[in-house]
């Protein structure tokens, strides 16, 4: 692509003597590791790096930079207002518009987003080829990539999305964060569908305020034209507000009456739910979904809404809910032949804690206990609403580490703390591993036991440094050496 086309339409403050517009561009980057032969690199400030200062590190394979100040090279350059603004511009343009050749299908909101979208490729797969863009990585026919975002910037994402375009591939089921809508990597994109699941307490480190996070997610829903569809949980506070300002068709959902999906009669049933729904008059019951919990009857019946208005038929949709593979990371229930249950589960906001410890309380049980702790550098605000949620369901709380990053693990223990009303329950394990350990040889007959917070990711962060560690690997170890210790007596 010559560089006049790529830069079309774009102020450009300056052009250095040595720019001109017939430029072959073959690449695009952000990344200086990321280099390839006729590579235009965007000059990005961001809060720990500014790549300004690293063009010297630049190899002869740039042959265009884009900037937002002079810099002292003699590779061409230009200076724009915002590269953060135009990336997305940029990167559409470079992949010739790939989302405009798609049925993109955008999942936002606090909570859900991961199984939303998910499930939707799990329900697409059985009619035709569906990729899922998000949390758990970039997955497509046997395809499955490691993602390091939620929402990919805006270069990787036009990439995927062009790649599905030359494989054939129809359908994307994409997560988009408030983040990724507050930094411009789905700037520039043809949403076909997008899906609002909830907004609770979460992220206010980023966004300051519950309003700002609110106009973040709103972004998705002033991006669609008045042919795509704007599926919104009607049960939410926010979910008029959304409504009123979309140019999309409008499908709601939810225990609403109003609902145009309504849901009735949620049955949990460990590890299933069973639910009836009304649609257009027409009522669809005993509905069998294979994952547990009230708040999954209302990611399906979403995921329902999205297939119904792309084209397919509800009658055929239905039957495939009750052979929904598990999520990644989501209410996986450990079964190694001990008299107790062990779940991990993702769960790390409030509301999702909530919904996840109500939804356990329906299932007859001895005690509860719950091993959680909340991340460093993240939402302060909410970690003494977490301590308050797990001291009204559990019984039992152990209090651990979750990726402490660059903050005292301990002060952010103190914070939870501070919400909880009964610290007789309480047992503070710093070391994550020793907390799941101590909890599964706890255990009595009878008992559950919910691990929450990390779900399927290898890693602790700490203060510069990784260390290797997965709640669901860590729990069949205690679990295998807890099996070990009984067979030992009964010998």
């Amino acid at each position: 692509m010559r560089s006049a086309h790529l830069l079309e339409g774009i102020e450009l403050i300056y052009k250095s003597p040595n720019y001109h517009e017939d430029i072959e561009i073959r690449y695009l980057s952000e990344n200086t590791n990321d280099i390839k032969p006729n590579t235009c690199f965007i000059c990005i400030k961001g809060s720990k790096v500014d790549s300004h200062e690293l063009i010297n590190n630049l190899s002869n394979d740039v042959v265009l930079i884009i900037a937002t100040r002079e810099l002292q090279t003699s590779i061409p350059y230009v200076i724009v207002k915002d590269t953060l603004e135009i990336i997305p511009l940029l990167a559409t343009r470079f992949y010739h518009h790939p989302s405009k050749k798609l049925n993109l299908i955008g999942v936002t909101g606090t909570d859900g987003k991961t199984t939303t979208a998910l499930i939707i490729k799990q329900l697409l797969d059985h009619f035709t080829p569906c990729a899922y863009i998000g949390t758990n990585g970039f997955k497509y026919l046997k395809h499955d990539y490691e993602t390091t975002l939620t929402t990919p910037k805006s270069l990787s994402l036009n990439k995927y999305l062009s790649k599905l375009v030359e494989e054939n591939i129809d359908y994307v089921s994409l997560e988009v964060s408030s983040q990724g809508l507050d930094t411009h990597r789905v700037d520039h994109l043809h949403f076909k569908v997008a899906i609002f699941t909830n907004l609770t307490h979460e992220h206010l480190d980023f966004h300051e305020t519950i309003e700002k996070y609110f106009s973040a997610k709103a972004k998705l829903f002033q991006m669609l034209d008045k042919n795509a569809y704007a599926i919104i949980n009607l049960d939410s506070p926010f979910a008029d507000d959304l409504i009123k300002l979309t140019k999309g068709k409008v499908i709601t959902y939810g225990k609403n009456l109003d609902s145009d999906y309504w849901i009735t009669n949620i049955r949990p049933d460990f590890p299933n739910t069973y639910f009836d729904l009304i649609v257009k008059d027409k009522a669809y019951t005993n509905i069998s979904l294979s994952l547990f919990g009230d708040y999954n009857v209302y990611n399906a019946v979403a995921s329902l809404a999205c297939l119904d208005s792309l084209g397919f038929e509800l009658t055929e949709i239905i039957p495939y809910l009750k052979n929904i593979k598990n999520i990644e990371g989501r209410m996986v229930n450990l079964e190694l032949g001990q008299p107790f249950k062990v779940i991990v589960d993702f769960a790390h906001t409030p509301y999702a804690l909530e919904s996840l410890l109500k939804n356990l309380q329906t299932l007859k049980m001895n005690k509860l206990t719950l091993v959680f702790g909340c991340a460093g550098e993240r939402d302060k605000t909410k970690r003494p609403l977490m301590g308050k949620i797990a001291s009204i369901y559990a019984d039992k709380i152990i209090i651990t580490s979750e990726d402490p990053k660059s903050e005292d693990l301990l002060l952010i223990i103190r914070d939870i703390i501070m919400g909880v009303d009964d610290l007789f329950k309480v047992e503070i394990v710093p070391n994550r591993k020793q907390a799941i350990q101590k909890a599964i040889e706890e255990a009595e007959e009878n008992d559950i036991i919910l691990i929450t917070g990390k779900g399927n990711e290898h890693y602790e962060l700490f203060n510069g440094y990784k260390v290797e560690h997965n709640d669901i690997e860590e729990a069949q170890k205690a679990l295998l050496q807890y099996q070990s210790t009984i067979n030992s007596y009964i010998i």
